[in-house]
């Protein structure tokens, strides 16, 4: 998948020799991420027996913001755009019928926040000089990542997770360019769980965890 990405953003390079138009500009996406979390496993009962935890898929989003620089490639009717954006999203995460030290269930309420530069390289058609549709891979490294937790943390109720340091996912969607002004609604895939795994207090689990979002653009080209 990587070699995919990398062979990808070679293209640019290659268009910019006989590129009939270039440009470059700013941008600033707002972004409703939500964390998906499946292929839950270990998750019916504990050493004791007892029922520990219902798990939901989704999680609710938070509004986030990304900055950042684009360059756009034209030839034939065709664009390539590379983009190198800052991300800060925030999601939180609900766990139901946790277990504590007394025997009594409690609900469970994480906010895992995810700083990471992102790296989309967007191939698109105009469409009147003024409608776009593109998608394109996106390379994505996280800088760094933290879970906070409402109420008081103990022992029965940390939530802990590792989180990769890169992973590819898909971005895709539609725009609209006025003058100078650039508009893009954008749906992000991720191709890879961003984490395998996920502990509450002491007890591990398997857990797929991709992120996924929309996202919202206006850029200004210089």
């Amino acid at each position: 998948m990587k070699k995919l990405f990398l062979f990808t953003l070679l293209i640019p390079l290659c268009i910019c020799v006989s590129a009939q138009s270039f440009s470059w500009g700013a941008k600033v996406n707002v972004g409703s991420p939500n964390l998906k979390i499946k292929d839950i496993q270990n998750l019916e009962i504990n050493q004791n027996g007892e029922n520990i935890a219902k798990l939901l898929d989704d999680t609710d989003a938070v509004l986030t913001y990304q900055l950042g620089l684009f360059t756009r490639f034209m030839f034939a009717g065709i664009y390539v755009q590379p983009e190198a954006m800052f991300s800060s999203s925030k999601t939180e995460m609900t766990f139901e019928n946790i277990i504590n030290g007394n025997g009594n269930t409690n609900n469970v309420v994480g906010e895992m926040k995810l700083n990471k530069l992102d790296f989309p390289v967007m191939i698109g058609k105009r469409f009147m000089k003024i409608l776009r549709i593109n998608a394109g891979p996106v390379l994505s490294y996280i800088l760094s990542q933290n879970i906070s937790q409402s109420g008081i943390k103990d022992a029965w109720n940390e939530i802990n997770a590792e989180y990769k340091n890169a992973t590819v996912g898909l971005q895709y969607g539609i725009g609209v360019d006025i003058a100078m002004i650039n508009i893009d609604l954008r749906v992000e895939k991720g191709f890879q769980a961003i984490s395998e795994n996920l502990t509450i207090g002491e007890t591990s689990f398997a857990a797929d965890q991709r992120l996924e979002q929309i996202m919202l653009s206006v850029g200004i080209k210089f």
